[in-house]
């Protein structure tokens, strides 16, 4: 990978997160909301660090990191040489499965 593809793939990331910010902008002011309303920051002000950063959320951090860590050493090792399409594919049913686990993990 060349460094003007590197650049390439990065700008093209930038442009989609700024295109989807800018859609969120445009959809708020034709609600009539500013666009930086206290409402779009009250989570911020809600998160309580004592709370939220107790034994058993780090356990499950260190836990979701692990697996999401082992997947993709799985896909890059096993998967990837039989092609990029196979390893999207396979991105994307880790995701799924995992999304669909979640909710009973949490329980």
């Amino acid at each position: 990978m060349s460094i003007a593809e590197v650049v390439f793939g990065y700008a093209t990331v930038a442009v989609v997160l700024i295109a989807a910010m800018v859609l969120v902008a445009i959809r708020d002011k034709a609600n009539g909301q500013s666009i930086f309303a206290r409402q779009n920051w009250n989570f911020l002000i809600t998160l309580r660090l004592r709370r939220m950063l107790t034994g058993e959320m780090w356990l499950m951090l260190i836990i979701a990191a692990f697996i999401t860590l082992c997947a993709g050493v799985i896909i890059v090792v096993f998967v990837l040489p039989y092609g990029t399409a196979w390893a999207i594919l396979s991105m994307m049913t880790i995701v799924a499965t995992l999304i669909g686990f979640m909710p009973r993990a949490l329980k």
